[in-house]
């Protein structure tokens, strides 16, 4: 891939900006770097408003997703000005691996790192917009889930971690996807900045952590599990057993 690091700032001024470009989009440089003061002026529309947000733009004919992930605190300013690369950096250096491996991401487009006094506090990552629709909306808010599709996306997940991809946040709000005309089904993975990679499968049970967040609602979460089992040639009773325990744990930690 080749890139534009726009490094034209001094990290210890008051306030520093750092902008990295793919090589597609440079002659865009100046629009991409005006993103952040566009989220401060309330420009573009909001499709995403929680922990982070996301934002719309378009632009001579293109459209852009921005997202604004939440700005860190001290500990963690610390953490990513010296020892670890940003959310934004790792959104915008990881879907060239997902390719690579053959799993589909949104387009990056460019990453965003805002500093005060040498430090960094927020970031942001732009992508090309990815229009198919959301497996959560089709599985989760519906009281009879679609069984055909709810396999299709547990031969997704086989086939990632068979690639050596763990997600991370592998819930079902991160997966889009599209029906061809033969019936055949098409993922692409979004939210990706918290993947890891290995070479082959990773292990049962780094596999059955990176499942743990699929979805809340246990008819599904079962048939989920007990699918994977399935393909894996792993004992479904047991397996599902074993996941059930693990999501019980994770909503006590997180909900508690």
């Amino acid at each position: 891939m080749h890139l534009s690091d726009i490094l034209d700032f001094n990290l210890f001024t008051e306030n520093a900006m750092k902008t990295v470009i793919a090589e597609t989009y440079r002659p865009f440089e100046q629009f991409i770097k005006s993103i952040p003061s566009l989220f401060r002026r309330d420009e573009g529309k909001v499709i995403y408003d929680k922990r982070n947000q996301i934002r719309r733009f378009e632009h001579k004919g293109l459209v852009f997703v921005a997202k604004r992930y939440k700005r860190v605190n001290f500990i963690q300013q610390i953490v990513y000005t010296f020892f670890r690369k940003t959310k934004g950096e790792r959104a915008f250096r990881f879907p060239e691996l997902y390719r690579q491996r053959g799993v589909s991401t949104p387009r990056e487009v460019a990453f965003i790192e805002c500093y005060e006094l040498g430090l960094f506090t927020v970031c942001y990552f732009v992508s090309e917009e990815v229009t198919r629709r959301e497996v959560f909306q089709e599985l989760v808010d519906v009281k009879d889930f679609d069984h055909e599709l709810a396999r299709a996306v547990v031969r997704q997940i086989v086939y990632m971690h068979s690639k050596g991809i763990l997600h991370g946040d592998l819930n079902l709000s991160n997966f889009l996807y599209e029906k061809s005309p033969d019936g055949k089904y098409h993922f692409t993975l979004i939210d990706i900045n918290r993947s890891h990679f290995t070479d082959g499968w990773p292990s049962d049970e780094d596999c059955m952590k990176d499942l743990v967040r699929l979805v809340h609602r246990r008819d599904l979460y079962t048939f989920l599990i007990s699918h994977y089992a399935e393909l894996r040639g792993w004992p479904v009773e047991t397996t599902v057993s074993a996941a059930l325990k693990r999501l019980d744990k994770f909503e006590h930690r997180i909900f508690k």
